[in-house]
């Protein structure tokens, strides 16, 4: 059975790697290479066998009939040259380099993003082997205009927010007094005030890179009383997250958040896809979030008292950090690796506070990398850990133990010592930028503290296999039906926000939302697929089982299979099932 499943999941392992031409029309923006003459050049890796087709100019675009689609190709370019359409028996990567090299034609970088039919590839730069990306021909048309419709879509709550005189809200650190209404529309959420009446709260700027780097800014909202907002529950803090570095349709945060919900970690951000006005300005897509703090419906644990001197044990709140900042705690690994901690909750601390913090994560750092596990699972929750990891593993994110990775911990009670346990997961912006089969402790871009030695443990490893296990079996194919609804849920709007934002300051456009979907779905099934040919299906957890398939099924012999689509099927005789028991048609 398992030589079986290996099997199919080496032949997902090649549907996640391939390329689909849809049939029917694609585009090309010309407006920045002005080629002479497009061809559209796409192939195989694996065969002999490249294409070469024929682009016709339509004013700064060009275009291309697809007869029919083409599936299990490779990557694909647009050459500018008047190499002859038709088929040509070399493989993709040696008829490309004779492109460049031999013919000396100008091209686009090579490309393996998907596409759908009507679609325009638009070059973002006139330069030899430029990189570029997949937009509707809707949302280019619209962005050529002299007075592009950047507008709400009508599909999501939009966020209304007042500054005080229409002041700006263009500092980390000083709040801009408002207020905020929202209008939930017809989207089945119960709206937030009103534009008569709306609530009073106070805005300022979040995130490192995220603030600097990017035009699309985000946000943190304090609203002056507690306020449930959306379905989630009540808090006076709340985020609000541009996702501008993300060129997966948004769905690095959103499938992270996904996935340590599936997976179980004990709190995860809540979070709703909004559209965002602000001072009569439309600012696009983006995400009321939960605030990581804690409370009673967020990080559950005691709320220590800032300056308190007694029952400083809990509850914490820390972040292992990669700015350096008055205040963190400064510890070394036994690899020389310098970790910088800083303290979320409590923010004052008294002398006492401070005493404590430093000797935990001090005696953390140093049973991470000794060699007693009582002392380590003696400070260390390693279920909570191991849910952690394996949620990183998934999203192959090569900066989880680098910044944005916080720890708890709740007090001691009743002569009980509480043990720091990871989460909750916060930032996925680096996920798969490194696209590579090997683990993300392993010769990482950015360092990843702790993890690499604790990887090292048995136990740890045990706990993660279990945890793999149940993820595995049990919740994979639901991941894939949530994307699948999400990106139904947020297309009109990632439209729109790609009209308001394009062209602006290291922006990802996002208004292909499927050809982005594919894209990071390829990447999701083959991380699957090669934490599958490490850890195989895991170890079954002494306390859970499969689902058992209902009575009223056949008795033969049932093989367990998996489907290229990543759902987890049992065949009986001539009939499929689903994990659950019931009747699959195809």
């Amino acid at each position: 059975m398992r030589t079986l499943i290996t099997y199919l999941f080496l032949l997902c392992a090649v549907a996640a790697s391939a390329l689909t031409i849809p049939q029917g029309t694609l585009y090309f923006d010309n407006s920045r290479t002005r080629y002479q003459a497009v061809r559209f050049v796409y192939g195989s890796d694996q065969r002999p066998e490249t294409y070469a087709l024929i682009m016709t100019q339509d004013g700064n675009k060009w275009r291309v009939e697809i007869p029919q689609t083409v599936t299990d190709m490779y990557r694909f370019t647009f050459v500018g040259g008047n190499i002859p359409e038709g088929r040509y028996n070399q493989n993709f990567n040696s008829f490309k380099d004779s492109i460049s090299h031999q013919a000396n034609l100008q091209r686009t970088a090579t490309s393996e993003a998907q596409m759908q039919a009507g679609d325009i590839f638009v070059p973002e730069s006139g330069d030899n082997w430029a990189q570029g990306y997949w937009t509707s021909l809707e949302a280019w048309l619209n962005s050529q205009s002299s007075t592009p419709s950047a507008t709400v879509s009508g599909t999501l709550p939009v966020v209304y927010i007042r500054t005080q005189n229409n002041a700006a809200i263009n500092s980390k650190e000083t709040y801009v007094a408002g207020s905020l209404y929202i209008d939930a529309l017809t989207t089945g959420y119960l709206p937030l005030g009103s534009a008569a009446a709306p609530i009073p709260a106070q805005f300022k700027g979040r995130g490192n890179w995220t603030w600097s780097g990017f035009d699309k800014k985000p946000y943190r909202i304090k609203f002056d009383t507690k306020q449930a907002v959306l379905g989630m529950p009540n808090n006076r803090h709340w985020c609000l997250l541009a996702h501008a570095d993300d060129c997966m349709g948004y769905l690095k945060n959103t499938v992270g958040f996904l996935l340590s919900q599936e997976i179980g970690l004990r709190y995860t951000p809540r979070f709703v896809p909004v559209e965002l006005v602000i001072n009569d300005q439309y600012q696009g897509l983006y995400f009321l979030t939960e605030q990581v703090r804690i409370a009673g419906n967020r990080v559950h644990i005691t709320e220590q008292q800032d300056n308190a001197t007694d029952s400083v044990t809990g509850g914490w709140l820390v972040e292992i950090d990669n700015y350096s900042e008055e205040g963190n705690i400064n510890l070394y690994e036994g690899n020389g690796e310098h970790v910088m901690i800083s303290i979320k909750e409590p923010e004052v601390l008294s002398a006492q506070q401070r005493q404590y913090i430093e000797q935990q994560m001090n005696r953390l750092n140093e049973a991470i990398w000794g060699n007693s596990s009582s002392q380590l699972t003696a400070l260390l929750d390693l279920d909570e850990a191991a849910k952690y990891y394996l949620v990183q593993e998934l999203m192959e994110d090569c900066e989880s133990y680098h910044g944005s990775c916080y720890l708890y911990k709740d007090r001691d009670r009743n002569g009980q010592t509480d043990r720091w346990k990871f989460g909750p997961v916060w930032d996925f912006g680096n996920a798969y930028n490194r696209n590579q089969d090997t683990w993300i402790y392993d010769n990482p871009i950015f360092a990843q503290y702790w993890i690499g030695q604790l990887a090292e443990w048995s136990e740890f490893q045990a706990k993660v296999r279990e945890q793999w296990y149940v993820y595995y079996h049990s919740h994979m194919q639901n991941t894939r039906t949530q994307i699948n609804d999400f990106v139904t849920l947020i297309s009109a709007a990632a439209k729109n926000d790609a009209v308001r934002w394009r062209g602006t300051q290291n922006y990802c456009d996002n208004s292909s939302m499927t050809s982005r979907k594919n894209d990071f779905l390829n990447r999701l099934n083959h991380r699957i697929q090669w934490l599958y040919s490490q850890w195989g299906e895991g170890t079954k957890p002494a306390t859970w089982d499969v689902p058992e398939i209902e009575s009223s099924t056949p008795k033969d012999a049932a093989s367990k299979l998996l489907l290229p689509d990543g759902r987890i099927v049992i065949r009986r005789g001539n009939q499929t099932y689903d994990i659950n028991g019931r009747p699959i048609n195809f």
